[in-house]
């Protein structure tokens, strides 16, 4: 008996060795001779082992990544790692729910408005050219857009699908926002070395451009611009977790200290949308919350006076990156060099607009949408290289890069994406707001910070920065993940027994 098991199970050794050596052999002759089509082997081999992780936890996965730096280097673009799992978690829900699970929850007055917006899209890209962009292998660039707008959409009805086990869904909160953390990863890359300049494959090694910028000693504003992205996250996640009032508690001084510092590591980046941010966002939050009609009121101002003062009386000595930051603020003193350097970022800001304005009834009905012409970019940058482009701006005017939410909006899909972006907006705030007001006592926290946030996106989108080829997954995640820890839209209490009673007496009336 023992003899004839220890025989059986030689052919499943044997059948291991013929797959584990081949597949061992062809992994090191691909990291041998690495390459294009060398990554994307390997790429495709690591998306076959990590299948069965990926069916069993995909939300959780697209939870944790969603607002993550990283990219997936061996596809084509390199797109963002949210963008893929957003596929393939939709894809997961989808086919689950052919086979029977009922994973998408009907909620119309969010689908219709997302849907819309997403014909709007697909009209403008069948019209004006794009989708078979270059890095698909396509003749037109500039089409990456579109994809991840499509992929924002998608990624919403991915994390609807699947309900956050309720006694998750505090801490599934903080590690979606928390995941943005992993943006001061490319600046920590940059700091080791060349060495470790590989994992530029996974980062976005734009975030370092500032500190190489300094070091060539083209200026002296060393900007640590991953930083920014990275303790807005952490402050999202304090405000999850803690709330506004938990910042100003005594009690846990430890939250108001990573708070402050929070506040301060964001300006290294540089970038004074950062404290507009998280301006609006205190301010949406502390209202939610009611303190303005508490003893945290006086708390709250005290506070904000104390580090306007703080701030005047210690920016001429701040480093140059904190200035920039803070340099919006009236009065405050800052460096000669800072000074032309935020005036030259806002001037030019204003001057592409001035040249995009005229362009809005032109692109009234139909809009420009992402396609570029290949040639006019060349023409473009040959000229920026040879000094004859009078407009430093015109690279991202052409690249749809507007550095304003309304222009992203309206010059690229015209009115009627402008209505279906007001329309997500509106749809959106009233969903998190009836969460906010009817829903479970246990997600209050979580659900006043998720009304704010989104709230503080949208004004700050529409108001002072924003591109909705990024800014839609923030809008959609947002209501996914409510969506997600909540299930359909709340109700008040007398409506809901009101429902009740109707049911009851449907049978009767029958």
């Amino acid at each position: 008996m023992a003899q004839t098991e220890r025989m059986s199970g030689v052919p499943k050794l044997l059948l291991i060795y013929a797959v584990a050596i081949p597949l061992a052999i062809l992994l090191g002759f691909l990291i041998s001779a690495p390459g294009m089509g060398s990554i994307v082997v390997i790429g495709l081999l690591l998306f076959l082992f990590l299948l069965p992780v990926l069916l069993q936890h995909h939300h959780l996965l697209l939870i944790l990544f969603w607002g993550s730096a990283f990219n997936v280097f061996f596809l084509p673009g390199q797109p963002h790692f949210w963008l893929l799992l957003a596929f393939l978690s939709f894809g997961i829900s989808w086919l689950n729910n052919i086979m029977g699970e009922k994973n998408f929850p009907s909620i119309p007055e969010l689908t219709r408005p997302l849907l819309f917006f997403g014909i709007v899209v697909l009209a403008t890209a069948l019209s004006r050219g794009g989708l078979a962009s270059r890095v698909f292998g396509g003749e037109s660039y500039g089409g990456r857009g579109y994809y991840y707008i499509f992929g924002a959409i998608l990624g919403f009805f991915a994390l609807s699908a699947v309900r956050v086990p309720r006694v998750k869904a505090v801490s599934w909160t903080g590690w979606y926002f928390l995941s943005g953390v992993t943006f001061a990863l490319s600046n920590l890359v940059f700091v080791l070395g060349p060495s470790f300049y590989i994992l530029y494959l996974l980062l976005p090694p734009e975030y370092a451009v500032s500190q190489a910028t300094s070091e060539m000693g083209d200026t002296d504003i060393i900007r640590i611009t991953g930083l920014s992205p990275c303790f807005i996250a952490v402050i999202c996640f304090l405000f999850a977790r803690f709330g506004v009032r938990g910042v100003l508690d005594w009690r846990r001084p430890w939250v108001g200290i990573v708070f402050v510092l929070s506040v301060i590591a964001a300006g290294f980046g540089g970038f004074r949308s950062a404290y507009i941010l998280i301006g609006l966002l205190f301010v949406i939050q502390f209202l939610f919350e009611g303190l303005q009609r508490t003893m945290y009121l006086p708390i709250g101002i005290g506070c904000g006076l104390a580090g306007f003062i703080a701030v005047f009386a210690l920016s001429p000595s701040l480093p140059l990156s904190l200035q920039r930051a803070v340099s919006f603020i009236p009065g405050v003193r800052v460096s000669s060099e800072v000074a032309v350097n935020a005036d030259e970022s806002w001037q030019w800001r204003l001057d592409m607009w001035k040249v995009l304005l005229p362009e809005v009834p032109r692109y009234l009905v139909l809009g420009k949408g992402y396609h570029i012409d290949g040639e006019e970019l060349y023409l473009v940058d040959l000229a920026t290289q040879m000094g004859l482009a009078t407009d430093s701006s015109e690279e991202l005017r052409l690249a749809g890069g507007y550095h304003s939410g309304p222009f992203s909006v309206v010059l690229t899909f015209g009115i009627f994406g402008a209505i279906g972006f007001l329309w997500i907006a509106f749809a959106g705030i009233r969903f998190l707001y009836r969460n906010y007001r009817y829903g479970d006592p246990a997600f209050r926290q979580v659900n006043t910070f998720l009304l704010a946030f989104f709230v503080a996106h949208v004004i700050f989108f529409i108001l002072c920065y924003g591109d909705i080829r990024d800014d839609l997954s923030v809008f959609t995640g947002v209501l996914g993940l409510s969506l997600s820890i909540n299930g359909l839209v709340k109700k008040p209490a007398r409506a809901r027994r009101l429902a009740a009673a109707v049911a009851e007496l449907q049978p009767q009336m029958a």
